[in-house]
């Protein structure tokens, strides 16, 4: 099954480009807000529906960070989507 892309928007009341500490993305997919945070340090956080249920760290950048963190978050919604499907077929 192909993953379905979630639609990240950043948040752009936060600073971006070379010296932003904190990056915000907000989406929404199954009924769920999620929510991305990167740090420049290679750190970032997965929020769903307000809890912190995931976090990278360790990573070369920001962008890889987000890359990780993301697809954590693509698969979590496949999951989700995928046992949906399931209960609707019962």
């Amino acid at each position: 099954m192909t993953k379905k892309s979630i639609n990240w928007k950043p948040d752009l009341s936060y600073p971006s480009g070379k010296g932003a500490t904190e990056q915000h993305f907000s989406a929404a997919a199954n009924g769920d807000a999620l929510e991305i945070d990167t740090h420049p340090w290679g750190d970032a956080d997965l929020m769903v529906n307000g809890e912190r249920i995931a976090h990278v760290e360790g990573q070369k950048s920001a962008g890889d960070a987000f890359r990780e963190i993301e697809a954590v978050a693509e698969d979590i919604e496949a999951q989700k989507s995928q046992s949906d499907e399931a209960d609707s077929k019962s």
